[in-house]
């Protein structure tokens, strides 16, 4: 893992290895075999250990050793403690280097309270003619290499891949012939000569015992042909229209898809897991939008000058600027982008021009209660194309002001039609808010098919409106509708049916220990249900915010294949 080897140049505790048997008495290097102390004496790399490494460190690396036959020969440089990213421990790194100088290329890290082997990374071998083993020959030699480092846990080999100069498989844990889901994984690598030259796992959990008697037993669960069925006639599918995650110059063209409702990554689980005895799904209820019709007055607002900025507040947002003082900026981004900010108001004298737009709301001191007003349009630099609308005043006394989402609601609805283009348009509506703000998120249908933005956050809508709930002003409005978009016919598309068969296909629904955690406690709870093997051919990051829709697995609903993209 990137990231990890320099870390242990920041506490270097260096021990001397000779046999087995660890000597705390100063900072060096030594094979496990075939050498003097007085050799190894000359090898010192520096003097006075800070501290002793672990008796547990000194087993784990014997193991390793005598599973990996190839470091026996090695010397060992015990290179002190490293904290992520990714993995804790003891580094440990195997020298070629008859000068005893650690290359820093061969290296393991094992846990310092039980020796466990948490990752290695040795130098995979450059052959002109590669010579990797086999898929099963891999699976066998992975399964061979974990049993020797685990004592009572079972690992299935799955996926085999090539990547990065390595062949890699996932291994996959099972209790009572039933996978977990995949925060147990781990993956072992070879490189081109047959090597086994790596190991990852998530936080060490190869080595976790989970207690059986909190497991579900899988004796009286429904088949698996009966999850099938119950699976389908849930309808986890939804056919949705995709637009690209970058904005495109001329024309967006949407892509329509088949995706799981409420999104494939639901915390452990996918949003189609369904509970193994009773064939309910295991995803949270959500809450449910509401469809709006709005007939669109077709203005086009954007802004490319301070004249034209001006005016389109005065317009839209009905809000004066001329007393205010004003900063103007354009900001390039490597995609080709170009934004245009005109940013209103006075700030403190340390904010900078260039940052002031990560200072609204921050007032100077001394100023008039009057003089306490941001206002900030961002445009697109090129079009002049209104993408954002902010507006800040001082803190107000809420003692007495009461919220009213009702009139939010109207607000937002009378800009959203002076917003969409003009004729009939539906739009899906959600209140995403809170008691202080009502945040209303609008994605328009056609067709009655939703458009989403790939990659677009639970928070966020091809207009998004954020209104103070206690006064009702719109403090924010973000419009990421692109311009020109070309959609694709819905009677083109694949019917559900067939899409949940090709998914099925693709991705059978498979017996699953889920592990979930209660967000509030912490508390850790287990339940057994039917999800779809995707969970064990790919690995996935449960980090960041949710988005609204998940396409890390969906059907295009014109082709009918399933797309995986990690």
């Amino acid at each position: 893992m990137k990231g990890v080897s320099h870390l242990s140049d920041l506490k270097k505790t260096v021990l001397c290895v000779l046999t087995g048997a660890l000597t705390a008495t100063s900072i060096m290097v030594a094979p496990f075999a075939g050498a003097s102390a007085e050799k190894s004496a000359s090898s010192v790399l520096a003097a006075n250990a800070e501290s002793a490494v672990p008796a547990p460190v000194a087993k784990g690396v014997q193991k390793l050793v005598r599973l990996l036959p190839e470091l026996s020969s090695r010397k060992v440089v015990y290179g002190g403690d490293v904290d992520g990213p990714g993995v804790s421990g003891v580094k440990v790194s195997f020298v070629r280097a008859a000068t005893g100088t650690a290359q820093g290329e061969d290296s393991a890290i094992f846990d310092r309270a039980t020796g466990n082997l948490l990752q290695l990374d040795l130098v995979p071998a450059k052959m002109a003619k590669p010579a990797f083993p086999t898929d099963q020959q891999a699976k066998t030699r992975a399964q061979t290499f974990l049993t020797g480092l685990l004592a009572g846990n079972t690992y299935q080999a799955r996926e085999v891949k090539k990547e990065e100069g390595k062949l890699t498989v996932r291994m996959v844990r099972k209790v009572n012939n039933v996978v977990f889901d995949d925060a147990y994984d781990s993956f072992v690598s070879f490189d081109a000569a047959g090597r086994l030259v790596g190991l990852r796992m998530f936080d060490g959990r190869l080595y976790e015992t989970v207690n059986l008697a909190v497991l579900p037993s899988p004796q009286r669960v429904i088949s698996a042909a009966q999850a099938v069925g119950k699976w389908k006639g849930q309808r986890p599918l939804e056919l949705v229209y995709l637009l690209p995650e970058q904005e495109q110059n001329n024309q967006t063209a949407a892509r329509l898809a088949y995706i799981v409702k409420d999104g494939v990554i639901s915390q452990e689980h996918t949003g189609s897991a369904l509970d193994a005895f009773s064939g309910k799904r295991l995803a949270a209820p959500v809450q449910q939008a509401q469809i709006l019709n709005v007939t669109g007055t077709g203005e086009k607002w954007g802004a490319q000058t301070e004249n034209e900025a001006r005016n389109l507040l005065r317009m839209l947002f009905k809000l004066e600027s001329a007393n205010l003082p004003l900063a103007v900026l354009d900001e390039k981004y490597d995609d080709g982008q170009e934004r245009r900010f005109f940013i209103w108001g006075y700030f403190p004298e340390s904010v900078a021009d260039a940052d002031k737009k990560y200072h609204i709301g921050s007032f100077p001191v001394g100023i008039s209660q009057a003089q306490k007003h941001h206002i900030m349009l961002e445009t697109d630099a090129k079009t002049g194309r209104l993408i954002r609308f902010v507006y800040k005043q001082a803190d107000e006394q809420w003692s007495t002001a009461k919220t009213d989402k009702s009139r939010d609601r109207k607000g937002a609805e009378a800009l959203l039609r002076r917003l969409v283009p003009s004729g009939s348009n539906q739009l899906r509506l959600a209140d995403v808010g809170t008691d202080k703000y009502t945040t209303l998120v609008a994605d328009p249908l056609i067709g009655g098919v939703p458009v989403y933005r790939i990659g677009q956050m639970k928070e966020e809508g091809m207009y998004t409106i954020t209104a103070n709930a206690w006064t009702g002003k719109v403090e924010e409005v973000i419009v990421k509708r692109p311009d020109n978009m070309v959609f694709p016919a819905r009677a083109k598309a694949i019917n559900e049916q067939g899409a949940m068969e090709r998914l099925l296909q693709a991705m059978p629904l498979e017996l699953t220990y889920i592990h979930q955690k209660d967000r509030q406690t912490g508390a850790m709870s287990w339940k057994l249900g039917y999800d779809l093997s995707f969970r064990q051919t790919r690995s996935h990051c449960f980090c960041g915010g949710d988005v609204k829709i998940d396409t890390t697995l969906y059907v295009d609903a014109l082709t009918g294949q399933t797309v995986v993209k990690e």
